[in-house]
């Protein structure tokens, strides 16, 4: 019985996105003030700024029924700069971006009114967090888990979010003195971009 319900499962997963609407959305986004908290050894825990940056990213999503979209995705955040007096000038051109790849859902909340739709953001996934410096050729990626939530509009194929995100990373170099050290990176967004329905 067990394996029935796991075939039949399975290929209502295959087929269901046959009978759905797709739809691409591609887009861009300014950061408005990126942060990283810092958590290490004996209770110590430091928040750093980071100048604004800029990212891209696409999502294909399956509208199965028409208020919910669910699909996949994947975001590029460019390194921006920290804040140098936080570092006290012992480390200079110190910087920080990441590679996101998630699962994401997409709530339609109201269409047809002024705009043409009014939707919510869901994403789940992984991060992979990119980070340099000029201090002895210090430069390392490293994985962790990423989620973003956020509120959208569209009208006219154009699409307005506002999105909040996280990853949070450790640092796991044998040789280096932070290592195990846990870091959570929070970002606000605002992405502007363009839906490809089909």
């Amino acid at each position: 019985m067990k394996k029935l319900l796991a075939a039949m499962f399975l290929a209502v997963a295959m087929v269901a996105p046959a009978f759905a609407v797709m739809e691409f959305d591609l887009k861009a986004g300014y950061i408005i003030e990126p942060t990283i908290t810092e958590t290490g050894a004996n209770e110590y825990k430091c928040t750093y700024s980071q100048d604004p940056s800029y990212s891209v990213g696409a999502d294909l999503y399956f509208f199965v029924i028409d208020c919910l979209g669910i699909g996949v995705g994947g975001s590029y955040i460019f390194d921006s700069d920290f804040d140098g007096k936080k570092w006290k000038g012992l480390v200079e051109d110190v910087k920080s971006g990441s590679t996101n790849i998630y699962a994401t859902v997409k709530p339609v909340l109201a269409e047809k009114g002024l705009v043409d739709r009014v939707y919510l953001v869901g994403q789940l996934g992984m991060g992979i967090t990119e980070f340099s410096s000029d201090y002895d050729d210090y430069n390392f990626s490293e994985n962790g888990l990423y989620w973003g939530a956020g509120l959208g509009i569209e009208k006219a194929n154009i699409l307005v979010e506002l999105l909040y995100s996280v990853n949070y990373w450790e640092h796991n170099d044998d040789l280096a003195w932070n290592k195990g050290w846990s870091y959570t990176t929070r970002r606000i967004a605002v992405n502007v971009g363009y839906k490809f329905g089909f």
